[in-house]
């Protein structure tokens, strides 16, 4: 009597035991799915500046973003006079990297030759002026981890009054 109450509590034990212990595979699956499904192309938050930092949502946090971009930069630009001999009106594209520190810097200038011919200093130029930019209080965040973003600008390059 004692060994057949041993043998069924014995296989009880093998046969039940390791769906009690283990996981439920379509557990681990729905979780392995859920971690693997990464939006490279996008980040949760935006940079913020400093004046930028009590927008409620992210879409008026990367409004706020660009607009502080843009009029800092054209600020610091204006502050330089530059003298060209032909009126210039032409738009380029710069990809401005914000690093997963907050540092902003040009990763790429896509110009024309009109414009390298009239103003041959404009990378010197706008580069300096990048690098007189307010500094981020915080950088792009993925998952609440600091990521480096490219944001590509259009500029419009105007000597008109």
């Amino acid at each position: 009597m004692f060994l057949r109450l041993f043998i069924a509590t014995l296989f009880l034990l093998v046969f039940t035991s390791c769906d009690f212990l283990s996981p439920n595979q379509t557990t681990l699956q729905n979780f392995a799915a859920l971690d693997t499904i990464i939006d490279y192309n996008t980040v949760d938050v935006y940079p913020i500046f400093k004046a930028c930092n009590n927008c409620d949502t992210n879409v008026k946090n990367n409004l706020c973003f660009e607009n502080e971009f843009v009029k800092s930069v054209e600020k610091i630009i204006n502050k330089n006079k530059i003298r060209v001999k032909n009126e210039v009106l032409d738009t380029i594209f710069i990809d401005i990297l914000v690093d997963n520190t907050g540092k902003i810097s040009v990763s790429k200038i896509q110009k024309t030759s009109k414009l390298i011919k009239d103003i041959p200093k404009f990378d010197s130029i706008f580069q300096q002026s990048i690098a007189q930019l307010p500094k981020t209080i915080q950088p792009s965040l993925k998952r609440g981890i600091p990521v480096n973003a490219v944001f590509k600008l259009p500029v419009v390059v105007s000597t008109r009054k």
